[in-house]
């Protein structure tokens, strides 16, 4: 069995905003909903997709940081209510996550709750859907899968599929030139995260393969620039090239590192932070495991011979002011709560090149605790 590969039409260069008119024509859409946040649309960017966007687009700017079920079922409602054809989806990951929930409920029909988990009950009876990222990071521009919380203290409820993979992605670096250097370095070691679990997942598509790998050199050699220099426009390009590919790579799958985050996905922590944490837990283990596989990482991340794919990464994450323990990343562990039956159960482990069983993720999520 192999992983199948479906992409978007993409846009992909420095004025790539200014398609918008140009995608919209080609999809058939007369009167889109913009979903948005309101960080977005207090820099002035959902002011500029307006600019492109036919005059009587709806705006929806109200996705909460860590998305919910209500901003999906409020969206859908703002939408029917118009009478609109198709969704964009202006933001990070979250939004985008949002907006995919938001295609299939006015798609389809229902609320939020119906689908958060089902992605069985999803067909291609989905609503119209064109992402355009302000950050460099998810890869949720063109990747099957999204995450929504069901309220501010809940896990995210998962669905995927190929129906909510996006119509087009608009990726303009220009968008992201206003991303702050803790949320580049974030939402970039997200997609680095999701290149090297994608690259490790099985089954095998040797397409993939080779862009996660590509994706993995691009962002190890930018994304320092990137952070310290956000507006160089080069190494925005190259991250936001490489978040594209860290999209393509979750079509393979994921794996422990990914099942750790979503474990500790219930107290607000940016999830950037807590898949490279998660990376960082798996590594050791996997390096052990499947060691041909972490030699090609190790070249693309263009390490030195001595150094571990585990080292060099912490070194990185360090570099970046970014947290290498849950604890320095704000996580506490609740009374009670059994992080590591939760990853057990996971399906992240279904395309994991080895499945990790109780006691070794017990002593992942204790090497990362701090």
């Amino acid at each position: 069995m192999r992983a199948n590969l479906q992409l978007p039409r993409v846009q992909l260069h420095e004025g790539a905003i200014k398609t918008i008119a140009f995608e919209l024509q080609f999809h058939g859409v007369t009167k889109p909903l913009l979903m948005s946040d309101k960080g977005v649309s207090k820099c002035g960017l959902v002011g500029r997709v307006l600019e492109h966007a036919p005059k009587d687009t709806v705006v929806f700017d109200q996705v909460t940081e860590n998305p919910i079920f209500a901003d999906c079922d409020k969206a859908a409602e703002l939408y029917r209510a118009n009478g609109c054809d198709c969704i964009i989806a202006l933001g990070g990951g979250s939004v985008i996550d949002a907006a995919k929930l938001t295609a299939v409920i006015t798609g389809l029909g229902g609320c939020a709750a119906d689908y958060a988990g089902h992605s069985e009950r999803i067909t291609r009876l989905v609503a119209p859907l064109i992402v355009i990222p302000t950050t460099a990071g998810t890869g949720s521009e063109c990747s099957p899968g999204a995450g929504v919380h069901p309220d501010s203290s809940s896990l995210a409820a998962a669905i995927g599929g190929p129906f909510i993979i996006p119509k087009s992605s608009i990726c303009d670096p220009a968008l992201t030139l206003s991303m702050p250097p803790s949320l580049t370095a974030a939402t970039g070691i997200d997609a680095l995260t999701h290149c090297v679990e994608g690259y490790l997942a099985q089954p095998i598509n040797p397409l993939i393969d080779v862009l996660a790998l590509d994706g993995i050199r691009r962002i190890c050699a930018n994304i320092e620039t990137a952070t310290k220099d956000g507006s160089n426009m080069q190494a925005r390009l190259e991250m936001m090239t490489g978040a594209f590919i860290s999209g393509v790579s979750i079509q393979k799958g994921l794996g422990p590192a990914h099942a750790i985050a979503n474990a500790c996905g219930d107290q607000g922590v940016h999830h950037g932070k807590l898949s490279a944490i998660g990376l960082l837990a798996a590594l050791t283990l996997i390096e052990y495991k499947v060691p041909e596989k972490l030699r090609e990482i190790h070249r693309a991340m263009g390490l030195s011979a001595g150094k571990s794919v585990h080292d060099g990464l912490q070194d990185l994450m360090q570099r970046l002011n970014l947290p290498v323990t849950l604890k320095a990343a704000g996580y506490k562990p609740q009374a009670g709560a059994d992080l590591a039956q939760a990853c057990v159960v996971s399906h992240f482990n279904n395309t994991c090149p080895y499945r990790p069983n109780g006691d070794e993720y017990a002593a992942m999520i204790e090497a990362v605790m701090g």
